[in-house]
């Protein structure tokens, strides 16, 4: 952001939370997207070790924790339960957020 909170390079005051929404769909978009294509990968005909890259797997564990725990920090604020009773709460929303981005296009 430049300069202050209320700076938005002179887009309308709505930027930060169309940002905020665009960049909540974009994450659940993210975390669905590896969920299926991890889904695909271990529901091969059998998926041997061999055929599994680990780097890919090890990558995506890290961005979907990093999604989920944001989507948790978000639920967080409206409830307050600790974290690590909410992760399941937080990731029924984040596939409805991505199951609704994937039908706005």
């Amino acid at each position: 952001m430049h300069g202050s909170d209320g700076d938005w390079g002179g887009a309308p005051a709505t930027a930060p939370v169309l940002t905020a929404e665009t960049l909540g769909l974009a994450m659940a978009r993210r975390a669905a997207d590896i969920l299926d294509r991890h889904r695909d990968m271990l529901t091969r005909a059998a998926p041997g070790p061999a055929s599994l890259d680990h780097g890919v797997l090890a990558a995506d564990d890290a961005i979907f924790t990093a999604v989920l725990d944001a989507a948790s920090d978000c639920l967080g604020r409206f409830d307050r339960r600790p974290a690590d009773d909410r992760w399941c709460d937080a990731l029924l929303q984040l596939l409805q957020l991505a199951r609704f981005a994937a039908r706005a296009g």
